[in-house]
């Protein structure tokens, strides 16, 4: 689920200065107004990249302190533990805002945190050194950054939670719930890894549920 509806952004593939401020406008609009008026400023430092699936943001050499927003395509965020253990922690989409790669680390300092393309995909990205010059110039940013931040690491930690809280089969109803438009865009083996279970017992898991819906829709 995304921070707000963006299905016809998932048009731009590329876009100019025009499409970059059709997009920004309706997520000041939901998040923080006071940034409206100051939007050719951001759109000022603000880069839209493009990214094959596969590729991690940001690329090897770049800048690693990036913001980005999505506009199309899903990402997986993992982190690979001091013994090569890899976890997935979520999936970001169209809509989603990225905190900086290292601010994972607070999850576990010990953990080394990626971002990886899953599609093909288009983000609007600002380094670090944009993120301090828009703080500077618009009162707003630094407020709408917050908010961002806050509303990641609240979804993080009911993420979390779900996973702790339920069996297995809850928790892939949960994510299948919270992540309608993305699932069928996950390969498997990433979906059972964020649940923390083998691929083979999410693949008995979307039987079993298959089966009982057929039953239901049998009945009715």
């Amino acid at each position: 689920m995304s921070l707000i509806d963006t299905r016809k952004f998932q048009k731009f593939a590329f876009m100019d200065l025009t499409k970059i401020f059709e997009i920004l406008s309706p997520v000041a609009r939901q998040i923080d107004e006071t940034i409206l008026p100051h939007l050719d400023t951001i759109i000022a430092h603000t880069k839209p990249v493009t990214y094959k699936a596969g590729e991690r943001f940001p690329r090897e050499g770049e800048q690693e302190n990036q913001a980005a927003f999505i506009v199309n395509g899903v990402f997986r965020v993992y982190a690979i533990d001091s013994d090569g253990k890899e976890a997935t922690i979520r999936f970001p989409a169209e809509g989603d805002f990225t905190l900086f790669v290292n601010e994972y680390k607070q999850l576990n300092p010990n953990a080394e945190y990626y971002w990886e393309a899953l599609t093909d995909a288009t983000l609007l990205t600002w380094t670090e050194r944009d993120i301090e010059m828009l703080v500077r110039e618009i009162p707003g940013w630094y407020f709408f950054t917050i908010k961002m931040i806050e509303m990641i690491i609240y979804r993080l930690c009911i993420e979390r939670a779900e996973m702790s809280n339920n069996d297995a089969t809850t928790r892939y109803i949960k994510f299948a719930e919270r992540y309608p438009n993305t699932i069928s865009r996950v390969p498997l083996r990433y979906i059972a890894n964020y649940l923390g279970i083998a691929p083979q017992s999410l693949s008995r898991i979307r039987h079993q549920l298959a089966n009982t819906e057929k039953q239901l829709t049998n009945v009715n």
